[in-house]
């Protein structure tokens, strides 16, 4: 197996995998390939315990790795959504049986799917939470499950059998769908919350789900993107530890009063202590998120099938915008009232 994308999810895949005894190895950048060359891989529990995975073998370009790596049964893509077009060339020179794809984001299936036939794609969510510390060391903030769906037209679920058994053995709970979108847009949903709004307030997500008015922007934002499924005809699926289903039916329908302290803690609670990722990447100055992929993606397909997602539109072109440096973030950071004036709400509404 070969991990495309030496990030912490990359990492931590690459490493339960090593660790169980897997042939793997990873691909990234040359000063993770550097560290992980210079000393074992380090995967930090939250109880504190450690996990030290020795030799995993690393480098920066398909042509590097040892021949009995080449061509491999399977590679996971772990690269961020925007990076997806970019990872189209080493994939194509590692020439895999099959890609699977971790990816947070809608549309990195149908763009793997064009360059290598759907029936060489699998479909994956990853729901740990996880920060780099360093190249060569990972923290493990929230440990959670990992879900497998086939992208061939024919429903094959071959692939996802054989790749679901190798994970559980390196330790990922697992579970199986038949339709990819239904679990990737559910993942979407989840990502999507607290995440934009956060980011571009430049708050935690307490602090924002401590704000009625911007609770009622986070549950529009999440009810345009239930709107667009269902013109996709598209159903939520639970997540591994995740009640995606019962969240989308308490948002249809549950009153502020008793939602609002529901998702105060459910929220907060679900991401391990991890701050949002948008906002990670506003802090460290990326000047691309993976805004476009979520928020993004679900107004443009919304256009796409005769709908309108506001909120979502709004949301993307504010953290693209602030992180392209085309706005200035001082104009929406801890200035609720601006953040809603920009996807239409007034402050009491």
């Amino acid at each position: 197996m070969v991990v495309v994308g030496g990030g912490a999810i990359g990492l931590l895949v690459a490493g339960r995998l090593a660790h169980a005894s897997q042939r793997v190895v990873v691909l990234a950048r040359p000063r993770t390939v550097q560290a992980l060359n210079a000393q074992p891989l380090r995967i930090v529990q939250k109880d504190g315990q450690t996990q030290v995975v020795d030799r995993l073998v690393a480098a920066t370009e398909p042509h590097q790795l040892p021949d009995d790596y080449q061509h491999p049964d399977l590679a996971i893509l772990s690269v961020k959504g925007y990076d997806t077009a970019g990872a189209l060339p080493t994939l194509a020179a590692l020439k895999p049986a099959l890609v699977l794809t971790l990816q947070n984001g809608i549309g990195n299936e149908e763009l793997l799917a064009a360059h290598f036939g759907p029936a060489r794609v699998l479909s994956g969510a990853i729901t740990s939470s996880v920060e780099m510390q360093s190249p060569g060391e990972v923290a493990v903030l929230k440990m959670g499950s990992i879900g497998l769906a086939p992208v061939n037209d024919t429903n094959d679920m071959t692939g996802v059998h054989r790749w679901s058994a190798v994970l559980r053995q390196a330790g990922f709970p697992t579970r199986e769908y038949a339709d990819y979108r239904a679990l990737k847009w559910s993942k979407a949903l989840l990502n999507m919350i607290g995440n934009a709004t956060s980011a571009i307030l430049d708050r935690s997500v307490e602090a924002v789900y401590a704000n009625p008015c911007l609770v009622a922007l986070e549950r529009r934002m999440f009810l345009e993107g239930l709107v667009v499924m269902n013109r996709l005809g598209i159903r939520p699926v639970n997540l591994p530890r995740y009640p995606t289903v019962l969240l989308a039916m308490l948002m249809r329908s549950l009153p502020p009063a008793l939602l609002n302290p529901l998702l105060r803690r459910a929220v907060a609670g679900g991401r391990g202590g991890k701050a949002p990722s948008l906002c990670l990447a506003l802090r460290q100055g990326h000047t691309r998120t993976e805004a476009d992929t979520l928020y993004g993606a679900v107004a443009r397909t919304a256009c796409e099938v005769g709908e309108h997602a506001p909120v979502n539109a709004a949301l993307s072109y504010a953290v693209s915008g602030i992180a392209s440096g085309a706005l200035p973030w001082e104009t929406f950071r801890h200035r609720p009232e601006r953040l809603l004036e920009l996807v239409g709400m007034g402050e009491g509404e």
